[in-house]
C-alpha cells in the first residue's frame, strides 16, 4: 500500500504522474480547486486530450517544489483580508 508521500514503482522507475484526486490529496484541497488552478496555470500539470475537455495529470514533486518556492518568495502565500 503507498501513501501519499511514497512513490510508486521502484527506485529506478520514473515518477508517475497522478490525477487530480491524488493531487487534492498531497495538497489537502479539492479536485475542483485542483483543476481551477491547473486549468489558471497556477499549479504545475500536464494535460492531455487535444479536445475541449481536458484530462489534467500532475506530479507530486512538481507541486511540491512549486509549494516549496511559494514559501521561500517573498510574497505570502495567501491574501489577507484588509485588517488583519
Amino acid at each position: 500500500m503507498n501513501t501519499l508521500s511514497q512513490p510508486i514503482g521502484g527506485p529506478d522507475s520514473p515518477e508517475p504522474y497522478v490525477d487530480p484526486d491524488r493531487a487534492a490529496a498531497f495538497l489537502n484541497t479539492n479536485r475542483l480547486q485542483v483543476i481551477r488552478m491547473a486549468r489558471s496555470g497556477v499549479l504545475p500539470a500536464h494535460p492531455f486530450g487535444g479536445r475541449k475537455r481536458r484530462q489534467w495529470r500532475f506530479k507530486l514533486s512538481e507541486l511540491d517544489k512549486h509549494m516549496q518556492e511559494g514559501l521561500n518568495s517573498g510574497h505570502p502565500p495567501v491574501r489577507q483580508r484588509k485588517g488583519e
